[in-house]
């Protein structure tokens, strides 16, 4: 028999897709046009953690959806928090899609998020409740977080510089050989770990 909906993991998943929407496309300007769609992903793939594929797969539809909704309202009015401008922009490829509703200016933000949320958070949903990929996204999501922490410790370093900004912390760890070697060795370490110990159950 299926499981059921899994509320809580829905919340959690459309929080990680406000937040990741709009700070990934401010802390890496490179990102910035596929923003949502990873924060969706994101969202999607945390949502069906541990689910059967229906389940998983609602689960991300209801977090892309409902974290779309409410980054579309919150960044409608609230423009920036602490200096971070709650702004989307989108890739190329979907800029028909969103043409093809009637907007106002207003409204971007709401019906842009929306419709990347729910395409990208049901995909999300649907591989991230395959269960061969769990090593996978572990393994990316080790990568990611050690990836941040060498950005946090190259702005804690180059503190006070004139001129130092996140993005430049960021574009210098991605783009540094030995922080993407360490980051690969590491995430590759815990994955293994991971499967030794037999946490994918």
């Amino acid at each position: 028999m299926e499981e059921n909906i899994n509320f809580f993991r829905i919340i959690v998943g459309a929080i990680i897709y406000i937040f990741w929407a709009f700070l990934i496309g401010y802390f890496v300007n490179e990102l910035a046009p596929y923003a949502a769609m990873l924060a969706a992903l994101g969202a999607g793939i945390y949502a069906s953690h541990k689910s059967k594929v229906y389940s998983g797969t609602i689960n991300g539809f209801f977090a892309g959806l409902i974290g779309g909704i409410l980054g579309g309202i919150i960044s409608s009015y609230i423009p920036t928090i602490g200096g971070i401008p709650l702004s989307v922009s989108v890739a190329s490829f979907l800029i028909p899609v969103i043409n093809s509703v009637s907007l106002t200016t207003s409204l971007f933000s709401l019906v842009t998020l929306s419709i990347v949320g729910l395409i990208f958070g049901t995909f999300g949903g649907f591989i991230g409740s395959i269960k061969k990929l769990r090593g996978f996204f572990l393994f990316a999501t080790m990568f990611l977080l050690f990836i941040f922490y060498g950005a946090i410790d190259n702005m804690v370093w180059n503190w006070g510089k004139p001129g130092w900004t996140w993005n430049m912390s960021f574009s210098h760890v991605l783009t540094n050989q030995i922080d993407l070697f360490v980051a690969i060795v590491f995430a590759a370490i815990i994955t293994i770990l991971a499967y030794i110990l037999n946490l994918f159950k």
